[in-house]
């Protein structure tokens, strides 16, 4: 028994078990994660909603994403893929969360000057990509939850996108 216990108390091993995906499909938790990311003053799951405003300004400057086509991965509730295109983008927001998705697609701007973004339910690190992207953004900090094997999966996926 004692070594039993022993082995209970052992550290697991960084990265051993990926779990992220049961924070946005599990239905009573993805409830939860929807109101910290659409609540606008803390930085629990989104940035406060000044700094939203603020990052989508500087990526619009820097990246003049007018008329461009940009893929927003992870993007949740559209909170920076919907002010995206009101600047001018042809944004594809990408997400594993069907209630994020459709807090997005409701909230989307439908007078955007190259119409509202398209949402696709997908889990970045598996399914397919938009293809022909311009810019592809990863926003906030999932790249900090993946492992390094799924970093370097990411990256060669975000890169393949061009």
């Amino acid at each position: 028994m004692y070594d039993l216990l022993c082995t209970m108390a052992e550290r697991p091993a960084p990265f051993c078990q990926y779990t992220a995906p049961d924070l946005w499909t599990r239905p009573h938790i993805a409830a939860s994660m929807l109101a910290f990311h659409i609540d606008g003053s803390n930085d629990l799951a989104s940035r406060k909603q000044e700094s939203i405003v603020s990052i989508v300004d500087w990526i619009a400057e820097r990246f003049a994403v007018d008329g461009k086509r940009v893929c927003d991965l992870g993007c949740g509730p559209g909170l920076y893929a919907n002010r995206l295109a009101q600047k001018g983008a042809q944004v594809t927001g990408v997400d594993i969360s069907t209630s994020s998705l459709a807090y997005a697609r409701g909230h989307a701007p439908s007078a955007a000057p190259t119409g509202a973004p398209s949402y696709r339910l997908a889990n970045y690190l598996e399914d397919p990509l938009p293809q022909e992207q311009d810019l592809v953004l990863l926003i906030y900090a999932d790249y900090c939850a993946l492992s390094p094997s799924q970093r370097r999966t990411l990256l060669a996926r975000m890169r393949s996108t061009a």
